[in-house]
């Protein structure tokens, strides 16, 4: 009888491949996080404007002022805090206190707070709410709304997305500039 010659690994082989692994780890790794980076500031931006459309909607449907605003609590709109903490979309049933959830005013949505990795920053007077009015342009009563809120993350404003929002109820998408034509700017997260 042959005895069979058994073959394995020899040390020198093992170290190799695990050199080659290492190096595909090393270069794969940075370049994985940039997907998963971006795939957050996509969904960000997108549950935005996911809120924006059904505020619009809304306001049409119900022939009523709707309104998003900022939110620390999920119950009422806040002054300070900031985009991030979450948002509110809600029916307003009269036109005064468009940024306050008034006894008779419903609430459509909440919106929970965005990761701590991005930050969205209004500019225009869209600071602490946006409010659409029964035909689907924004503003309220008397003036109309213009602004962009951008959305950032700790990669800076080269990868910033620009929410920018017009009077006729129409927003784009902008990943370079704000809705005056100026650069997309981002706080040092």
């Amino acid at each position: 009888s042959k005895i069979s010659k058994m073959r394995g690994v020899t040390l020198i082989e093992l170290l190799i491949a695990l050199l080659i692994a290492s190096v595909m780890l090393t270069l794969g790794v940075p370049s994985f996080r940039s997907v998963l980076d971006s795939q957050r500031m996509t969904a960000a931006t997108n549950e935005l404007v996911m809120s924006l459309n059904l505020a619009k909607s809304e306001a049409i449907k119900r022939v009523a002022y709707v309104v998003v605003c900022k939110t620390n609590d999920g119950l009422t709109c806040t002054a300070g805090g900031n985009w991030n903490d979450g948002w509110i979309v809600f029916a307003n049933a009269t036109v005064v206190n468009l940024n306050t959830i008034d006894p008779g005013d419903e609430i459509i949505r909440i919106y929970p707070g965005l990761r701590d990795t991005i930050v969205t920053t209004p500019s225009g007077n869209i600071a602490t709410f946006v409010s659409f009015r029964p035909s689907g342009t924004i503003g309220t009563a008397a003036v109309n709304t213009t602004g962009t809120l951008t959305i950032c993350d700790e990669r800076g404003a080269g990868q910033a997305r620009g929410i920018i929002l017009e009077p006729s109820g129409r927003w784009r998408v902008s990943r370079d500039l704000a809705h005056d034509g100026t650069a997309l700017s981002c706080p040092v997260i």
